[in-house]
C-alpha cells in the first residue's frame, strides 16, 4: 500500500517535471534561435541549419557600430533611472495611504484604482499625446518619466499595498510611543520592511522601461533621443532586413534584463507572495 502511494506521488512529480520542461523548451527555442542566428552569416540566417558553421562574433561588435548604440544606451538610463525612482517611491506612498490610513470612501477609491488597470492604454493614448503637444514636451523624456511620479500605477501599488497589511500594526503603534511621526514611520518602519514588494516593483518597471517601444515611438522624434528598443528598429531597411546584426544588437539589450531578474530572483520572488510581509 504504502509502495503504490509512494508511486503515486513520484509519478505527479515526474509529469509535473515533463511539463515544466516541455513549457522551459517553448520559452528556450525562441531563445536560442535568436543567440544562433546572432551568430550567422546573412546568408545562412535562413539556412536549414540552426547553429551557424562559422560563429561569426563579430556580429556584435558590427551591430553596436552600426547604429549610434551607447548613444540609446544613454538615452535609455537617463529615462529608466528617474522612472525608477518616482514610480517605487510614489507607488509605495499610495500604498501607505491605502494600507494604514481610515478615510471616508476608501474603499470605493481602491476599487477605482484597481478598475484602471482594465482599461486598454489605448484609450488614453491620444489624449495624453494631446495633452503633451499642447505643453511642448513632444520630443522630450518629459512624457516618459513625469507620470511615473504621480502614483506608479495600480498593479504597483496594489502590490505593495497588500503586503504592507501584513506587517503587524503593533510596529506603527510602537514607533508612535517612541515620538514618531506618519511620515517617518513610513521611511523608516513600512520601507525597509516592504523591501520585497519594492524589489519586485523595481524590476518590472526596470523591464518595462528598458523594454518599452510605443512609448519612445510616439513621443520622440530626433534620432539622436532614440532609446535602445526603439533603435532596434534601425536595422530594417525599406527593401530588407539585417536579421543578424538585429539578432546580435537584441541579445546584447536582452542581457542586463536576465542579469538584473537573476540577482533579485529572491526579492523577486517574495515580493509577488503576500504572505511574506508576515516574516518582516
Amino acid at each position: 500500500m504504502n509502495l503504490q502511494m509512494s508511486l503515486k506521488k513520484n509519478m505527479g512529480k515526474i509529469i509535473a517535471l515533463l511539463i515544466l520542461i516541455g513549457g522551459s523548451l517553448i520559452v528556450l527555442v525562441p531563445l536560442l534561435w535568436t543567440f544562433s542566428t546572432s551568430l550567422k552569416t546573412p546568408a545562412e540566417v535562413f539556412a536549414d541549419n540552426f547553429f551557424p558553421k562559422v560563429w561569426k562574433w563579430g556580429n556584435y561588435s558590427d551591430a553596436i557600430n552600426a547604429i549610434p548604440f551607447f548613444t540609446f544606451l544613454k538615452n535609455t538610463l537617463l529615462i529608466l533611472f528617474p522612472v525608477l525612482i518616482g514610480t517605487v517611491f510614489s507607488s509605495a506612498l499610495c500604498a501607505y495611504g491605502f494600507a494604514r490610513f481610515k478615510f471616508r470612501g476608501k474603499n470605493g477609491l481602491f476599487l477605482l484604482l484597481l478598475a484602471t488597470m482594465m482599461l486598454p492604454g489605448q484609450v488614453t493614448m491620444i489624449p495624453m499625446f494631446i495633452m503633451f503637444k499642447e505643453i511642448g514636451w513632444v520630443d522630450t523624456f518629459l512624457p516618459l518619466i513625469i507620470p511615473a511620479f504621480f502614483g506608479g500605477g495600480a498593479f504597483n501599488i496594489f502590490l505593495i499595498r497588500q503586503f504592507m497589511r501584513g506587517i503587524p500594526r503593533d510596529l506603527d503603534e510602537a514607533a508612535f510611543m517612541d515620538g514618531a511621526n506618519r511620515w517617518q514611520i513610513f521611511l523608516k518602519v513600512m520601507l525597509p520592511l516592504s523591501k520585497p514588494p519594492l524589489v519586485a516593483v523595481a524590476i518590472f518597471t526596470f523591464m518595462g522601461v528598458w523594454n518599452d517601444f510605443q512609448g519612445p515611438l510616439i513621443y520622440l522624434n530626433t534620432t539622436d533621443k532614440y532609446t535602445l528598443a526603439l533603435g532596434l528598429s534601425m536595422f530594417k531597411g525599406m527593401y530588407n532586413i539585417e536579421w543578424n546584426m538585429l539578432m546580435a544588437a537584441t541579445i546584447l539589450i536582452m542581457l542586463p534584463v536576465l542579469i538584473v531578474f537573476f540577482v533579485a530572483q529572491k526579492h523577486f520572488i517574495e515580493g509577488i507572495s503576500i504572505s511574506s510581509a508576515m516574516k518582516g
